[in-house]
């Protein structure tokens, strides 16, 4: 394990970012600043200074400045050359102050006019030189604060859950890790009745100084998380040479320590107190669940006799291993070619009519003696197989299939197109844009119809290897969506370098619309980012009509779709309401929940 403590979760401000601008004054002719763009190939713009009494400020682009000098039929240069560079300047530059934070120079970026979007960002900082920033760098680091933010907690700058359980489950799978692997779980003693006696303001603000002591007890290369509430966690390796019993208990102790000071917040003098339970992984653990579910369950005794102490449970899953999980390629095309892999659909809909615009197909597999898998259960493993082009293919299939059948039964009340996912390898397959026609011609279906989701988890260098196949796609009539747009580094990057119809905002920052102020503002930056640019955009994982009512408002009456909980869960193609009713009032369809069990008999419009 390295690196694993997430820091703060403030994002730069944009003067970190910024670099020296040369000024140039506003009588420079065009000859000359044309001589200063030839002398240095790297430099990308020039600010003008328009002298008294106004002390304008503009900006000279390299990009504009060179296509207007190369003017009609190469006689810009000829024709401007004695011109004041002030003709070509633009005097409305954006200009912000260097504390200002990247999602807010983006959003300012979007709101200017096209002509202007690409232009540098002037950067002032009172008693230091005028510098800039080019609009790339803004989105590059946006990219980065997004992907950031996708793994920690906003309030404390911790891990956040979904981050401390995909590390668990990673240590638990290494051998030289996992039998020194302690899992230490926090509980605050006495945190309800202090938020309810001093507000949230101060249960935050004790939160806040509980995750700083927490960063302090702990290496640089162990995993601190808020995983919600008062309740903390870390991952620890423990050291070798020592019985694995008194070094988790110093380690308890420590911790314990730690946080048993009062806590001062100005006049305010509070108890630091915590129930802490410790659990350390036996020689073949193999579920980080279990761990985490045993260090809960030492916590709680803690609490149970007092709180304020440490309780140990070692060797968990020592005495009931679990099935290692690790199909092989004959296992999974068995399961293929037995109907174990399913597909369930979820209606993706209009956000402002309810109007069902498309299903997305998510696949599911009915093991034999594990029930019904969710993805997140073994589409790991069929990676590690090298198997996931080939359930792609069998995904994509059975959806076309599913849904020709719809067309045929439903006609103009069945879905107007189907949602599949491509993972990394289906990507890369050199097969890729024949295999998908291929499915569409004995499918019998307009091209128009697919939906293909590109895996947010694919690199700019992954994707400019199938870019020639989905060139091919698309000018076939198949639709390219992004899917999961802002959950990794390289999602924004994707936008400039793909030619995309539709792009889907992660269900992370969905989920705190409401209550996050740094996740509405993605979640508005994506929006107006997407419609700008003219392409789809779908905002997945909507569970309530208080986050459906917040995306309308955003969406300001513009194309917007939704996808979750609240429209559907995913379902098998029998359980899904079909015909679909249009309007609002029609948003949260009766349906049955998923079987566990194998489907029943199919009736005339289910998948087969």
């Amino acid at each position: 394990m390295s690196d694993l403590l997430i820091g703060g979760a403030e994002a730069p401000a944009l003067g970190a970012l910024a670099s020296p601008v040369t000024v140039i004054e506003a009588g420079t002719t065009c000859r000359d600043v044309d001589e200063l763009f030839r002398a240095d190939e790297h430099l990308g713009c020039l600010a003008v200074h328009g002298g008294a009494p106004h002390r304008r400020l503009g900006l000279v682009s390299r990009a504009r400045f060179q296509h207007l000098m190369s003017g009609r039929l190469g006689y810009g240069r000829l024709l401007n050359a004695r011109r004041p560079v002030s003709e070509l300047t633009d005097w409305s530059p954006l200009v912000v102050h260097a504390d200002t934070g990247v999602a807010e120079v983006a959003r300012q970026v979007l709101d200017r006019s096209w002509s202007q979007r690409f232009s540098e960002v002037l950067v002032r900082d009172p008693g230091a030189p005028l510098r800039q920033v080019s609009v790339t760098d803004v989105f590059r680091a946006l990219s980065g604060e997004l992907a950031n933010k996708a793994l920690t907690d906003a309030l404390t700058g911790l891990a956040n859950r979904e981050h401390f359980m995909q590390r668990l489950e990673q240590c638990c799978a290494e051998p030289d890790v996992q039998h020194r692997l302690a899992l230490v779980y926090v509980d605050l003693d006495g945190f309800k009745a202090l938020n309810d006696g001093h507000g949230h303001g101060v249960g935050d603000q004790v939160l806040q100084v509980v995750a700083d002591r927490l960063r302090g007890c702990f290496r640089s290369d162990d995993l601190v998380a808020r995983l919600g509430g008062d309740e903390f966690a870390a991952i620890a390796q423990l050291p070798a040479g020592v019985p694995v019993a008194p070094a988790a208990r110093h380690l308890g102790e420590r911790v314990r320590a730690c946080l048993s000071g009062t806590i001062s917040l100005g006049p305010l003098v509070l108890p630091g107190r915590a129930s802490i339970g410790m659990a350390v992984a036996g020689s073949v653990l193999a579920d980080g669940e279990v761990l985490l579910r045993e260090a809960d369950s030492a916590m709680y005794r803690a609490k149970a006799v007092g709180g304020g102490r440490v309780e140990l449970i070692t060797s968990v899953g020592t005495t009931a291993p679990q099935e290692n999980f690790t199909p092989d390629r004959r296992e999974l095309q068995r399961a293929v070619d037995g109907g174990e892999f399913l597909v369930h659909y979820q209606p993706i809909v209009e956000a402002s009519t309810g109007r069902l615009a498309s299903v997305e197909a998510l696949v599911r597999w009915q093991h034999p003696r594990r029930g019904l898998l969710a993805p997140g259960a073994f589409l790991e493993a069929v990676t590690d197989a090298g198997f996931a082009a080939n359930l792609d293919l069998h995904v994509l299939e059975v959806a076309l299939a599913q849904f020709s059948r719809w067309r045929h039964g439903l006609g103009r009340a069945a879905p107007r197109a189907v949602n599949v996912n491509v993972s990394v390898q289906g990507l890369l397959h050199p097969g890729l844009a024949p295999t998908v026609l291929d499915a569409l011609s004995r499918a019998g279906l307009d091209p128009a119809v697919l939906r293909v989701e590109l895996p947010e988890a694919a690199t700019t260098a992954q994707l400019d290897v199938a870019g020639g196949a989905l060139e091919t796609l698309r000018d076939a009539g198949v639709r390219l969506t992004l899917d999961d747009l802002g959950a990794g580094a390289s999602t924004l990057h994707h936008l400039t370098g793909l030619t995309l119809d539709g792009v889907k905002i992660d269900r992370r920052f969905v989920a705190g619309l409401l209550d996050d102020e740094r996740d509405a503002a993605v979640v508005a930056m994506l929006l107006e980012l997407a419609h700008t640019t003219g392409i789809a955009v779908t905002a997945e994982g909507v569970e309530n009509r208080s986050q459906l009512e917040a995306l309308q408002r955003m969406a300001r009456g513009r194309p917007t779709f939704v996808q979750g909980y609240l429209i559907s869960r995913p379902v098998a193609a029998e359980q899904l309401a079909l015909p679909w009713s249009d309007g609002l009032h029609h948003l949260h369809p009766q349906v049955p929940a998923p079987r566990s069990a194998a489907p029943a008999a199919p009736g005339p419009l289910a998948s087969r």
